[in-house]
């Protein structure tokens, strides 16, 4: 069946979920670009192909005007049609309304939010039944409040990664490379690759910039 709104098919037959994510933080975008990507399961579209996309992916860590604003031109270059899951840290009562009139349809805690639970959000959002207006701002709520009560279970949490491990990601971060590292922290390079391999398998990452954005999404760098 075709969805006269946007011209995709529903149902069974659905496509593939096109997604955009926009994020304040270059390497997060980056992260959770790829991140999505790799699953297959949606197609990551450029900014500029706003239009196309039925989720749009807003990552921050404090929600502030530019966000609420990245909001307006997302229901803007949508016609209102794309739905929104917001990612971020901290945000308000005030802000929690406004953007449960602009689109927002899924709240997440940054800091608590794997890769996998970010995809299912996406999917959730696109192919679950539409949320009336009256309501989203009380699902919204909700999920703050569950997201305030304690971590998800599973999530890595801060504690879970060792301090030399937190040490090598924040030099990753900055952009040095194995063996600027190995010399700032006096081991050898063997040493810096046994623990960001040690990372990426622990934690289910594919490669270090996953791992990087990954301590960055959990709050730790």
């Amino acid at each position: 069946m075709i969805d006269q709104a946007n011209g995709r098919h529903s149902g069974a037959e659905s496509t593939t979920t096109a997604v955009v994510v926009q994020a304040d933080d270059a390497l997060v975008l980056h992260g959770t670009t790829a991140s999505l990507a790799a699953t297959g399961r949606v197609e990551v579209l450029p900014a500029e192909r706003m239009a196309e996309a039925d989720v749009v992916v807003l990552i921050t860590a404090e929600v502030t005007t530019g966000t609420l604003q990245a909001m307006s031109r997302v229901t803007e270059a949508t016609a209102g049609r794309a739905r929104i899951v917001l990612v971020a840290d901290r945000v308000s009562e005030p802000q929690l309304r406004f953007a449960a009139g602009h689109g927002v349809v899924a709240f997440l805690t940054r800091s608590r939010t794997s890769g996998s639970r970010l995809l299912a959000a996406v999917l959730e959002s696109h192919r679950g039944e539409p949320v009336p207006s009256a309501r989203r701002l009380n699902v919204l709520r909700d999920q703050l409040r569950s997201s305030r009560d304690g971590a998800v279970p599973g999530e890595p949490r801060p504690a879970d990664l060792a301090a030399r491990e937190i040490d090598v990601l924040r030099m990753l971060a900055e952009g040095m490379d194995v063996m600027q590292i190995a010399a700032e922290l006096t081991y050898s390079e063997r040493l810096i690759k046994s623990v960001i391999h040690s990372v990426v398998k622990r934690f289910g990452l594919r490669n270090r910039t996953h791992a990087v954005a990954h301590a960055i999404r959990i709050g730790i760098l």
